[in-house]
């Protein structure tokens, strides 16, 4: 017989291709994983999928199963979650991932309205990495990841996304590098802070992020060096007021309770923006209180007043221009 535990493991393993993702997004070990997935190929009498090169295949028999799989549970989880409603002293609760800055502006002024409406509602909230929150995702500990859509492959989502907000970025430096009047680094500032401004200091995350990011970097600071990696935006930030160096960061990242959280010098950069959306299985889109919630996303992001900064400096605007150029006569050739 077939168990929902049994199909909840072969979806995990179909969508994350290894057994060792899967049991991470489950929380189990891999040999307890394993073992439930050989169950149920005994179970069904023959394989679901083909062990190639290490990676795991679906076979027919396996691509067949993952349709109804997905369906079941789906059911299954919009069935729990609305019954969870005529439990007794049970709360409403959302599990939520999301990237710092997100938390901390959306989803702050999405569940203070959301309590509004649904007093009762209980909010259980991770600051996890994009990658990380979609794992938790296909691992049924999340109902909405809230993430920048550049760092996922829409093509390995099968979740619904709501498009929330466009967060720009902004060009970091510490307070004194006065950028404003600068057409060239070279000749018009002096040697100490030509150093700082060439100093990069960059947020390790994933191959797409850091490729744009480079790209930038050569057209407008060509002899710049990365000075340090990090793994968030806030400590990014931390480094340039100390003078470390100079960063490219999304705006959100910059604010704390409305307020500014960093005394440095922002600078507007563009064509470089963070587009913001959450994704949620489509199961709970249909379903109170999650869809609310979203609704309360929406309308939080739609809401965002973020401060002004100073404008692009002429350099930095300069070699963008190039850069575009460049690529025009590319297309032409």
């Amino acid at each position: 017989m077939i168990t929902l535990n049994q199909l909840r493991v072969f979806w995990a393993v179909a969508h994350g291709e290894s057994l060792t993702r899967a049991a991470k997004q489950l929380g189990v070990t891999q040999p307890a994983l394993s073992q439930q997935l050989a169950k149920l190929e005994n179970a069904l009498g023959g394989q679901l999928f083909d062990r190639i090169n290490n990676q795991l295949v679906l076979t027919d028999a396996g691509r067949y199963l993952l349709r109804k799989a997905e369906t079941v549970l789906a059911e299954m989880d919009e069935a729990e979650a609305g019954l969870a409603e005529f439990r007794l002293g049970r709360r409403r609760r959302i599990s939520v991932g999301a990237l710092a800055s997100i938390a901390r502006t959306i989803v702050a002024d999405a569940y203070r309205e959301a309590v509004e409406l649904v007093p009762e509602l209980e909010l259980d909230l991770h600051e996890l990495a994009p990658a990380e929150a979609v794992e938790q995702l296909y691992g049924r500990n999340l109902q909405i990841a809230l993430l920048s859509s550049i760092s996922i492959a829409a093509n390995r989502i099968s979740f619904t996304r709501v498009d929330l907000a466009r967060d720009p970025y902004v060009f970091a430096v510490p307070r004194g590098l006065d950028l404003a009047n600068v057409t060239d680094p070279e000749r018009d500032l002096p040697a100490d802070q030509r150093r700082v401004l060439n100093r990069s200091i960059q947020f390790n995350f994933g191959n797409l992020h850091n490729q744009r990011v480079d790209e930038w970097y050569r057209s407008v600071l060509p002899r710049h060096q990365v000075a340090a990696w990090c793994r968030t935006y806030e400590s990014a930030l931390a480094m340039v007021q100390a003078g470390l160096g100079v960063a490219l960061v999304p705006q959100l990242c910059t604010r704390l309770g409305g307020q500014a959280a960093y005394d440095v010098t922002l600078y507007a950069v563009p064509g470089m923006e963070r587009p913001i959306a959450a994704l949620i299985p489509p199961q709970y889109h249909r379903t109170q209180p999650f869809a609310m919630f979203v609704q309360c996303l929406q309308r939080s992001a739609a809401g965002l007043a973020l401060p002004s900064v100073a404008p692009t400096p002429m350099f930095i605007a300069a070699g963008r221009a190039r850069t575009e150029a460049e690529g025009e006569k590319l297309l032409q050739a």
